[in-house]
């Protein structure tokens, strides 16, 4: 692996969803600390641009205009492909980390000739990489650490963590607020959406667990999601009343300023658990066809809640058992208990 690396300009791409893109964050942390003085790129798709203008390692942020893309014809994503080709020339970067790893983001490293290459040891796209990782980690932190290992980082912070400003903190406050929060209830993130709909618990469990939680601690239920994931908040607010709380639509940099002040984060395998993590709010996570090794933390304060099954985890977006037990079966009472222990710590303390 290349550990004499002295760069002075490094790019890191991965694209796709807003997990992806948060749990590079310790990797560039991690490259920060072994080359302080190269400027730093970031590229990810354009609709996380946000994550990053407060971030205290990244110097640069290229939008991948992934919704243009999939918009526009093959001429045009042809021109796209090679204007970036040509952006990355001009910019000399001196080392690449692709950890997306589609035959596009491999060639676009080598087609620009940047010296030093770093990805996947995958099929195909292995070859347009002057130095490969292989896998040897579950966690996906981890596994984005291995790139920062192979250049000679020899640290031991995995932690996740994200910059929120002043603005942030008084958006979310005054968000909250208006909705009827005093500033001194306890809240409960809950976020009922996550992906494709094989990944979601039912949202009439998750509300009604929500409901006792809210009984039994005097909490308000933060209802989070995307706007395409109205449905599933109006069927939780229906359940909750005057309970709960919306947060759907907002900023992410303002939903995860919520989340910190949250005591606990309960949802699918999804987005916003790692702005949990990254505050050090206590999750729980509902897995169904996905791998909690892959995307929980090992930590008593990050649990998760599922059925074990021989089929799991199956990655799939369709089952192909008679039904999906993995989490049709998982119990609301299962679910509650795992929360309440998560939940009282924090009580004993305050």
């Amino acid at each position: 692996m290349p550990k004499q690396v002295d760069p002075k300009t490094i790019m890191v791409v991965k694209l796709r969803t807003l997990g992806d893109v948060l749990t590079t964050f310790p990797l560039l942390r991690a490259l920060k600390e072994l080359h302080p003085e190269a400027k730093l790129i970031m590229v990810a798709d354009g609709a996380y641009q946000d994550l990053f203008t407060t971030h205290a390692r990244v110097d640069e942020f290229w939008a991948h205009p992934a919704q243009q893309l999939k918009n526009g014809g093959t001429w045009y994503r042809l021109q796209q492909h090679f204007a970036f080709i040509r952006n990355l020339r001009r910019r000399k970067v001196d080392l690449f980390i692709d950890l997306y790893g589609s035959m596009r983001t491999a060639a676009w490293g080598a087609l620009a000739g940047v010296p030093v290459r770093m990805g996947f040891n995958l099929r195909g796209r292995k070859y347009f990489y002057t130095h490969r990782v292989t896998a040897q980690h579950r966690y996906v932190v981890d596994l984005n650490l291995q790139f920062a290992r192979g250049l000679g980082w020899t640290g031991t912070d995995n932690s996740l963590e994200f910059f929120l400003s002043p603005a942030d903190r008084e958006a979310a406050n005054a968000h909250l607020q208006a909705q009827g929060w005093d500033g001194k209830q306890p809240l409960l993130v809950m976020s009922p959406g996550g992906g494709w709909p094989l990944k979601c618990w039912a949202p009439g469990h998750f509300a009604a667990v929500a409901q006792r939680l809210a009984a039994q601690t005097g909490a308000r239920v933060v209802l989070s999601g995307a706007p395409h994931e109205q449905p599933l908040i109006d069927v939780c607010a229906r359940v909750l009343g005057s309970a709960a709380i919306s947060a759907v639509g907002l900023p992410l940099r303002h939903v995860a300023a919520i989340i910190a002040l949250s005591r606990l984060f309960l949802g699918n395998d999804s987005g916003p658990k790692y702005f949990a993590e990254a505050f050090g709010v206590p999750t729980l996570i509902c897995y169904g066809p996905t791998d909690y090794r892959n995307n929980n933390p090992d930590s008593p304060r990050h649990r998760v809640a599922g059925v074990d099954l021989a089929c799991r985890p199956c990655h799939s977006e369709q089952c192909r058992q008679a039904r999906r037990i993995c989490l049709d079966d998982l119990a609301e009472e299962t679910v509650y208990n795992s929360a309440m222990e998560l939940w009282k710590p924090r009580e004993a303390r305050s």
